[in-house]
């Protein structure tokens, strides 16, 4: 249950169901800092809103640590509601004044346990400056 969840609460989909029992905290960066998202690798498909301090390690790390499911299924009604291929981790060097979100991953279910912290950044291929720096892959 998300109890005063701040700006992240909108949507369809609110990101404040992500963070372990919608909890969260906002902050600015004072200086550029490098984030890190695991994700499908391929051209356009660098930046999406999900990041962690520090790179994962393999794929099954994304998927536990930050429990990231192959597929989503909606709850209520039983539909596929996407998918999320993980081959990829990429450094994201993001300018200071970049605002972001971070707290505890929400456990997904099974062994998409969650836990770590994450950060949230609404939209980053719109901030100026943002760099993807490199992409390696996972196994």
């Amino acid at each position: 249950m998300v109890h005063n969840p701040g700006p992240l609460a909108e949507g369809d989909y609110p990101p404040a169901a992500n963070f372990a029992g919608g909890r969260y905290n906002e902050a600015t960066l004072t200086h550029d800092e490098i984030l890190y998202r695991g994700g499908e690798g391929g051209e356009g498909k660098e930046l999406g809103q999900w990041f962690t301090r520090q790179p994962p390690q393999s794929v099954a790390h994304v998927r536990i640590d930050t429990a990231v499911r192959p597929q989503w299924i909606d709850s209520a009604t039983g539909e596929f509601t996407g998918k999320s291929p993980v081959d990829t981790v990429y450094s994201v060097k993001f300018p200071a004044g970049t605002k972001i979100y971070f707290g505890p991953v929400g456990n997904q279910g099974g062994v998409y346990v969650g836990g770590v912290e994450q950060i949230f950044i609404r939209e980053p291929w719109k901030i100026k400056g943002v760099e993807v720096i490199g992409s390696e892959p996972l196994h």
